[in-house]
């Protein structure tokens, strides 16, 4: 790329973009906030005043015509991913795809034909437990190793609390992003489980879901009330609305319109099978009850991720390929991430704050001509991993995948 700098466009100024896209990349050297885009201008033109973007669009498609920009990040919601994907590709930019890629296989299928034809490159969303995530790399190569034996099970669900805390029920905020159809519902807003496995273990090679609108009747802080928020706010790195929508009174009902409760059963391509639920708890569980995560059994050891504030721990018969073990035996694997990262401009959870770590990724793959790690073909496979569990369990049969994923992790050939 002969500029110095990537002029970037933001499309979707909510929640997501103002608190973690937005305060970096005001900061970073090698990139240039040109344009915003929403259909709220209230919204515009609060981060034109906080994170001083040059331009402000309320039509995304004047702004790929008008904006001098290399690169999109399309922050809006799930059911436009796919045409504002298309329509950047066409038009030569580079993109970052919020999760998910696409709400189905064929949409995503389209969306990689694009992306090889116009020869750009697309991010695609989370970066999170992925193989660009430092930690993830050494823990597979221990895995391809042996160290588990041959894995053979694992589980995966969500943490609960032991406390009440205004967040248990689910997200209090962004009816168009977690609760209408067109969102794909709680399981397409997770798609770290299946990033997390495939990181490790390799590519899956079946599912079977069973899934349900368990909790239909919802109550919601108004959008509205985010537009309050951002137009009091003062400081770039302070409009987190997620440390404050939390405690924000739910005034408006909602109806959940997708899955909201889904069990999947995966089998991958190295011969493992496992199970991750995904719902949301509405009341605590005891203390030492109600701790998530992903669990991964071999004959040989297991391996626990997230356990008593670790990265990850493992037990293993296979000693001698572990650095070192404490007095009952596990390896507790140090974080390689970069905490410092992690808690700029706000504390995340977790150690890898992969909004940053994607934005940094993306440009420096512009200007270096690189492609993403967590490209479109990464992607593409996660989206089926979720969309085939979905299938499955609307039309009572396993789905087969038909993706695959090689040279970037195993995939059990």
């Amino acid at each position: 790329m002969s500029r110095e700098k990537v002029r970037v466009g933001i499309v979707g100024c909510g929640v997501v973009a103002t608190a973690y896209y937005l305060p970096y990349l005001m900061k970073m050297e090698e990139a240039e906030l040109v344009a915003v885009c929403d259909t709220y201008p209230e919204r515009t033109a609060a981060c034109v005043r906080l994170f001083g973007a040059q331009e402000a669009y309320d039509d995304y498609y004047r702004m790929l015509e008008e904006a001098d920009i290399d690169v999109v990040f399309i922050l809006t919601g799930p059911g436009t991913h796919v045409p504002f994907t298309l329509r950047a590709v066409e038009a030569g930019k580079h993109v970052l795809i919020q999760k998910p890629m696409a709400l189905r296989l064929e949409e995503a299928n389209v969306i990689v034909e694009a992306v090889r034809k116009a020869g750009v490159k697309v991010l695609v969303e989370p970066s999170s437990n992925s193989p660009l995530d430092p930690n993830y790399p050494p823990l597979r190569k221990l895995i391809e190793q042996g160290v588990l034996g041959d894995p053979y099970w694992f589980t995966w669900m969500p943490g609960v609390p032991a406390q009440y805390h205004p967040s248990l029920g689910g997200n209090p905020y962004g009816i168009g992003a977690f609760y209408t159809k067109d969102s794909g519902g709680m399981l397409m807003d997770f798609p770290y489980a299946p990033t997390q496995i495939v990181s490790l273990l390799g590519s899956c090679k079946s599912v079977t879901g069973l899934a349900k609108i368990s909790v239909p009747d919802r109550h919601v802080v108004p959008d509205t009330e985010y537009n309050k928020f951002l137009a009091q706010a003062t400081d770039p790195d302070n409009a987190n609305y997620w440390d404050v929508v939390v405690d924000l009174p739910k005034t408006q009902q909602v109806q959940m319109e997708a899955e909201d409760n889904v069990f999947s059963l995966y089998e991958m391509a190295n011969g493992a099978i496992g199970v991750f639920h995904i719902a949301r708890a509405f009341h605590p569980m005891p203390v030492g009850a109600g701790g998530g995560g992903l669990r991964i059994f071999g004959t040989e050891g297991n391996l626990a991720l997230g356990v008593g504030g670790k990265m990850a721990s493992i037990i293993s018969t296979r000693t001698e390929m572990l650095p070192s073990v404490d007095a009952k035996g596990w390896y507790h694997v140090p974080d390689r991430s970069d905490r410092s990262k992690a808690k700029w401009p706000k504390p995340t959870p977790g150690s890898f704050n992969y909004y940053h770590e994607s934005t940094q990724h993306l440009i420096d793959c512009i200007l270096q001509d690189h492609d993403p790690v967590v490209n479109v073909e990464w992607g593409r496979h996660i989206t089926e991993m979720m969309v085939g569990a979905l299938e499955s369990s609307r039309s009572g049969v396993r789905h087969e995948m038909t993706t695959t994923l090689t040279g970037l992790v195993a995939d059990g050939s």
